[in-house]
């Protein structure tokens, strides 16, 4: 009898797992949402890093510059420190999306001239604008800022930092370094997570 007792409760339990799909779905559906969160937010604090030369740009270009560009994930933010040596005189400096090996459209401008009209006077250099803090002597310049979601533009105008982020940890984006004597780029490195 009690054996026919124990039998009948497993029975209850699994019919109440079958008859319940319902239940299931939003057991599944909760899962999912609280994925969803913890990887977006997890996203904060990453850190990612990428090595500029001339030998990655499409085609490859000779140049003397090297450089880095650093990056940080923040609440609703993207910060960036770039450093760049021996290169011509910087024009922009971009992320762009795409893969290694391919060239693809531009998605923030970290940094561009205001143009011919607005130089420095010292060593006749461009005065950058969008970014917090920079220095440029010669052909060496050091800028930091921040990328918010209304720096986006090209195909990930309406997405968000975290699209932006899930693209750099893909390893479909890469830094673009564009000078008066190589408008298309001078130096190029592509963006990954560092370890």
């Amino acid at each position: 009898m009690i054996k026919k007792n124990y039998m009948y409760k497993i029975y209850m339990i699994g019919s109440n797992f079958i008859l319940s799909p319902v239940l299931i779905l939003s057991v599944v559906l909760i899962l999912s949402v609280i994925g969803n969160y913890g990887s977006a937010h997890a996203q904060e604090n990453t850190e990612f890093t990428a090595t500029l030369s001339g030998k990655e740009v499409i085609p490859p270009v000779k140049t003397d510059g090297t450089g880095i560009a650093n990056f940080e994930v923040g609440e609703n933010s993207l910060s960036y420190q770039i450093n760049v040596l021996n290169a011509g005189k910087i024009t922009s400096v971009q992320i762009n999306h795409g893969a290694v090996g391919t060239n693809g459209d531009a998605i923030v401008t970290l940094i561009e001239s205001k143009g011919d009209d607005d130089v420095n006077l010292i060593d006749n250099i461009p005065t950058l604008t969008g970014i917090a803090s920079t220095t440029q002597s010669s052909s060496s310049f050091s800028a930091s800022g921040n990328v918010n979601v209304a720096d986006l533009t090209g195909p990930f105008k309406d997405k968000t930092i975290a699209d932006l982020v899930i693209a750099m940890q893909s390893g479909e984006t890469y830094v673009n370094v564009q000078t008066e004597d190589h408008p298309e780029g001078e130096l190029r490195g592509q963006i990954s997570e560092e370890d």
